[in-house]
């Protein structure tokens, strides 16, 4: 386990402990001091850029509120003009909205220089050269804050909810940087919208048995999917990762599902531990995944997979650009002169490409990740167009859409869309992770034995992933697995508790014959 969770994890027992003896009305002021002594403790001075964003969101939505609470809470005057009334109303609106665009850039530019700098640096003299202009621009070593790709996205959806009318702004600073910050979701999401969970964060909850039962079970599990499967798997992953020209065929092919499930393993871990922290001051975060490899498609995969992040990305970038007149109006215009799946399409398929560039982007300043998202955007907007298409043919077939044989090469085909795009994402480089893709055909003379785990390691890390794949078939089908634990008889649910906690401490990839392993969405 690494510095970072350690501090966590002892942050997280002080909060507990002080939480329940500070009266209701003050235990926010708990949460919110035990964040920013993680924040401070983890980040020390780049608090700064934490405290930059909250301080131009809070005070840019309160001037936005000022003037439509005062307008609410005066006397109607019948002898106001009617036409002058509106046209101050318009004038405010688009003041505000100037006011809330430059907020938004300004929170862009923090985020734009700290952490995409040298790699648009790179590119525009990559691109100058092309024109024969040699321009180099310096490269910076900026250290990112913690979570400023999370933090930052909550506050920009705050900023437009706000401007959309969704919720007042909040009047407390302290409350409104306490959503911004709250330490169990800072370091990986899930990514919070305000009417979500600022209301849960601010209520004094009750010490409840079952809850911080509950929150403990999930923490375990989290735990167990990080050092049991994740962790493991990583040894394999680097192994081939590093010089990935030594290796092809089943090594290339190993790689390729043990980042796949090594990702998963990693980061639903981060985030059963976040949810499961939370329960335990009686808060309840937002799920961020849903048994992602049930998917049987592309588009339902990323319905299931980090799921506040595609909500976020539908919420405020898809529909800000399906809706734009800008989009809707050349494509009515187009739609005109051909009729067609494609041009009805149009304004959606645009909407896409916005949504997984930003998606590409967000994860991180590589061509890999890019590449990822426009792989994901391909995918969909091609299954969207042949959609019309396959449904003519099964009709013309009579085959049913619903027939296992069907329902079984979709899952299929998505799994395989899903080792696809991971490599992209998972591989050093995306020169690198072509390269895995390209020699999956070639023979590779080694043994699997050889490549970062015995045969010791791959039964503990097989049992491990056997685990995780019963408790979501189980969580599929619609039990309440965890509900099923606590409502056993007494001997059961402490044989389950204690099976999983043996088993973390015994077969857990921590010590000497193991490297640390940060979480991977911990550097987004």
């Amino acid at each position: 386990m690494n510095t970072v969770m350690l501090i966590y994890f002892g942050v997280l027992l002080l909060a507990v402990a002080v939480y329940y003896i500070v009266p209701k009305r003050g235990r926010w002021i708990v949460l919110l001091t035990f964040s920013l002594l993680f924040y401070l403790l983890i980040s020390t001075y780049l608090i700064v850029f934490l405290l930059a964003t909250a301080l131009s969101v809070y005070f840019t939505a309160r001037y936005v509120l000022r003037p439509v609470q005062e307008d609410s809470e005066k006397k109607t005057d019948e002898s106001a003009d009617p036409t002058a009334e509106k046209a101050a109303a318009e004038k405010r609106v688009r003041r505000n909205k100037s006011i809330i665009v430059l907020t938004i850039l300004f929170n862009l530019a923090l985020i734009g220089v700290l952490k995409y700098y040298n790699f648009f640096g790179q590119t525009f003299s990559s691109l100058l050269s092309l024109a024969g202009l040699k321009v180099e621009f310096p490269v910076l070593r900026l250290a990112l804050p913690l979570g400023i790709s999370f933090y930052t996205l909550s506050a920009i959806g705050y900023m437009v909810d706000i401007h959309r009318g969704k919720y007042a702004a909040e009047r407390n600073f302290g409350k409104f940087c306490l959503f911004l910050c709250f330490f169990p979701q800072i370091l990986e999401g899930p990514i919070c919208r305000y009417d979500q969970t600022a209301a849960a964060l601010q209520e004094g909850h009750s010490a409840d048995a079952k809850g911080m039962l509950f929150g403990v079970q999930r923490i375990v599990w989290g735990l167990f999917k990080k050092m049991v499967v994740a962790d493991r798997l990583y040894l394999l992953v680097k192994t081939i990762g590093d010089t990935p020209a030594q290796y092809s065929g089943i090594a290339s092919v190993l790689f390729m599902v043990c980042y796949t499930i090594q990702l998963y393993a990693d980061f639903s871990g981060f985030i059963d531990i976040a949810l499961g922290s939370g329960e335990l001051f009686g808060i309840r975060l937002p799920e961020n995944f849903r048994q992602p490899f049930f998917a049987k498609s592309a588009q339902e995969f990323w319905q299931r997979w980090h799921i506040t992040l595609g909500a976020w990305l539908k919420e405020y970038v898809f529909y800000s650009v399906a809706l734009s007149p800008r989009v809707t109006g050349p494509a009515a215009k187009l739609k005109k002169k051909v009729k067609n799946h494609f041009t009805k399409m149009l304004p959606t398929i645009v909407a896409l490409f916005a949504v997984w560039l930003c998606n590409g982007l967000w994860h991180g300043p590589e061509w890999k990740y890019i590449v990822y998202g426009m792989y994901y955007f391909v995918i969909i907007v091609a299954g969207m167009l042949a959609e019309p298409l396959f449904k003519k043919l099964y009709a013309k077939l009579r085959v049913d859409p619903k027939n296992l044989g069907l329902r079984i090469f979709r899952h299929i085909r998505t799994i395989l869309i899903i080792l696809i795009g991971e490599t992209i994402f998972g591989a050093n480089s995306l020169r690198d992770g072509l390269y895995i893709l390209s020699s999956v055909f070639r023979p590779y003379g080694g043994s699997i034995f050889g490549l970062g785990l015995d045969y010791k390691e791959w039964i503990i890390a097989l049992i491990g992933m056997a685990a995780m794949l019963a408790v979501g078939i189980v969580k599929e089908r619609g039990v309440d697995i965890r509900g099923k634990i606590t409502a056993a008889v007494l001997p059961v649910r402490w044989a389950s508790y204690i099976a999983v906690a043996v088993f973390l401490v015994l077969f857990g990839a921590y010590g000497d014959m193991y490297s640390v392993v940060p979480f991977i969405y911990g550097n987004f």
